[in-house]
This record gives structure tokens, C-alpha cells and sequence, in this order.
């Protein structure tokens, strides 16, 4: 297993092996503000850990950005992103899609159609892509998100070979619930 992951991280890590002190915001999913090796355009991560697993799926949340309604800003900053990611994972599938029978189709209502959900802009790295993964991930997101039609941010999610694994332990342990 390597020790070399996404933001210094790596699957199968521990909360002890995190260290500091993760905030649960859901069952096995925590919040920190700081990782081993930190990326200026994010300003928390998301881990889920779950006991017998280990870390298995990353979420880094980026600042906000200040955009206009054609979301000219976000665009820009997502591309940036995107072209630092293929870099390192190479091939990827990038959607950039309005959904059919949308009312927000001028160029104008770009944010607005993000915000209702009725665009999307994303880039997935995968061995469906051809992408090249390594340090035992089997997908990296990009996604661009609105807040309101001014105002977005980035978020970037990698997922290891034992993400299965965990969310079947989750399903386990919530079904044990009922």
C-alpha cells in the first residue's frame, strides 16, 4: 500500500493516523481544515474512514469563487484544475451538460442553471477513462458547484480500491440499526 496519496493521505489510514481533531459531520465522514500536503484552492477536506477500512474516499472543497452569471470565474478556475489533475491521471471524461428542456439555456443564466441543477460541469479519471491512477485510487472528480449565481467553488474527490468495501461496512452497520 502507498504511502504517497492525494493531499498526503492514502487508503486505509486511521483517525489516529490523521491525527489532529476531525469534526463527524455523518456516521464515518469527517471534516478537517488541514492536511499533510495542502492545496491553496481548497479550504477543507472530507474523510471517510470507517473502522474496519480505513480511509477510502477523499473530498477536497474549494474556496469560494466570485463569478459572474455566465460563471466565467468558476469556468476558469475549474479548467485550471482540471488541466493540473490531467496531468498527474491523464485521460479523463469531462461532462459539461444542460439538461434537455432547461429554461436557463442563454449564456447569461449559466450560474443559475448549476444552481438548479440543470447543469453540470464535471471531469471524471478512470479506468473506464484510461486514466492513469496509482497509490491504489480508482477514481478522481472534478466538479464545479453554485452556491448562488455569483458565488461557487470546486471540489475534488478521489476514491481507493477499498471505497466498496467501506460502504458496504456502512450499509452493514446502519442496517444493524433497524
Amino acid at each position: 500500500m502507498s504511502k504517497n496519496g492525494p493531499f498526503g493521505l492514502w487508503m486505509g489510514m486511521t483517525l489516529e493516523d490523521i491525527g489532529g481533531e476531525p469534526e463527524e459531520i455523518a456516521a464515518w465522514r469527517y471534516q478537517i481544515a488541514t492536511v499533510p500536503r495542502p492545496h491553496s484552492a481548497f479550504e477543507a477536506y472530507v474523510l471517510q474512514i470507517t473502522p474496519q477500512c480505513g480511509l477510502s474516499w477523499i473530498k477536497g472543497i474549494g474556496l469560494t469563487i466570485e463569478t459572474s452569471i455566465y460563471g466565467v470565474e468558476l469556468r476558469t478556475s475549474f479548467d485550471t484544475l482540471e488541466q493540473k489533475l490531467s496531468a498527474t491521471y491523464g485521460r479523463s471524461k469531462r461532462t459539461d451538460l444542460l439538461l434537455r428542456g432547461s429554461i436557463w439555456d442563454e449564456p447569461r443564466d449559466w450560474m443559475q442553471a448549476l444552481l438548479r441543477k440543470e447543469r453540470y460541469l464535471m471531469t471524471e479519471w478512470s479506468s473506464q477513462c484510461h486514466s492513469t491512477l496509482s497509490n491504489s485510487l480508482v477514481a478522481v472528480f472534478l466538479a464545479a458547484i453554485a452556491m448562488d449565481t455569483k458565488n461557487g467553488y470546486l471540489v475534488v474527490e478521489y476514491s481507493f480500491e477499498n471505497k466498496k468495501a467501506a460502504e458496504a461496512e456502512i450499509s452493514e452497520a446502519e442496517d444493524a440499526a433497524l
